[in-house]
């Protein structure tokens, strides 16, 4: 009977030893997280985190729930293989592409980066594209509309009323003086609100830059595009589809956006919200702020996509950007 014993609490030992081996993290759910953030935060994929805690539904956790994170224990990172490149300083995309074995084409599409000479230290690239493909892996193509301008009106309140920006228009038109158009001119608007369709710049006139990427606090890393503007700019959605309020401590205010173009967007650090439910390309869903873990910084939307829904990666927002808010 001691012998059997003994042989069980070796086996025991031995299990709680593999145990060990395979040591798991945790994370507690916050108001406004998706299992979708939750992966991305933590380089495991949504389909081994719902694995590992039993979930059928992804879209269904709740805040406070405890998660197990899969393969990430007090030693490190899930994988042997990097999913991420931190840029050092001097360091050039060929040589982070031969580093390892693949090209600088492949990192760029990856991280939606439109000039492979300029990348950022500190910046984290993906090493390989970890989402379908989608409207975020090139610029979407914005319908147009024609309008003729009237007596008295300026390329500045054109621009406001179709939610682009002057120097669009005036790119669009082959225009040299923005101040110089006559009443009778027609005018090209290509992703523009009012009706006019297409994908719509969210923040008209915002300064931005490619800062997809960049580190952020608690090992973190920048999976959108910061959007600077004055408090209260509106924020139009890009997209048809549906509006989704959502208030947390990270993001603050944010809108989620199911696009009828399969995409889901979201917007965080609102000052306050706009219009809800059902919506059109140009209606204004938000104003821009620093709520959340931006209060007191300067006032931006953080804008995000992820091609494929809501709980696929991110992707690199800044091309789609580029082509309709420049």
């Amino acid at each position: 009977m001691r012998a059997q014993r003994t042989i069980g609490a070796v086996v025991a030992l031995a299990a709680l030893v593999v145990a060990g081996g395979a040591a798991t993290g945790s994370h507690t759910i916050q108001r406004g997280e998706t299992l979708s953030e939750i992966a991305r935060d933590h380089g495991v994929t949504i389909q081994g985190l719902a694995a590992a805690n039993g979930i059928e539904n992804p879209d269904r956790i709740r805040e406070g729930q405890k998660l197990t994170i899969p393969g990430k224990g007090g030693g490190g990172g899930a994988t042997a293989n990097p999913a991420r490149h931190v840029v050092k300083p001097g360091e050039s995309l060929a040589a982070i592409a031969k580093k390892y074995g693949t090209t600088v084409q492949a990192l760029a599409k990856a991280n939606g980066i439109t000039n492979p000479n300029r990348i950022y230290a500190g910046a984290a690239l993906l090493l390989q594209a970890n989402a379908p493909a989608g409207p975020a892996m090139q610029p979407i193509a914005a319908t147009s509309t024609l309008h003729v301008v009237r007596s008295g009106e300026t390329l500045g309140a054109i621009a406001k009323k179709y939610g682009t920006t002057v120097g669009a228009i005036a790119r669009t038109n082959g225009i040299s003086n923005p101040n110089r158009i006559q009443s009778g001119d027609k005018l090209k608007i290509t992703g523009g609100g009012g009706g006019g369709g297409g994908w719509q710049c969210p923040v008209p006139g915002a300064r931005f830059m490619n800062d997809w990427g960049f580190a952020r606090s608690g090992g973190r890393f920048h999976e959108g595009n910061d959007l600077m503007a004055p408090r209260m700019t509106p924020v139009r959605a890009p997209v048809g589809g549906t509006v989704k309020q959502v208030s947390g401590n990270i993001g603050g205010l944010q809108f989620h956006l199911a696009g009828d173009d399969g995409v889901w967007y979201i917007g965080s650090h609102l000052d306050r919200f706009g219009e809800g439910g059902r919506v059109s390309a140009g209606t204004v869903i938000g104003y821009v702020g620093t709520s959340g873990n931006a209060r007191g910084g300067a006032p931006h939307l953080h804008f995000e996509m992820h091609p494929g829904g809501r709980n696929a990666p991110a992707k690199n927002p800044f091309p789609t950007l580029e082509a309709a808010c420049r």
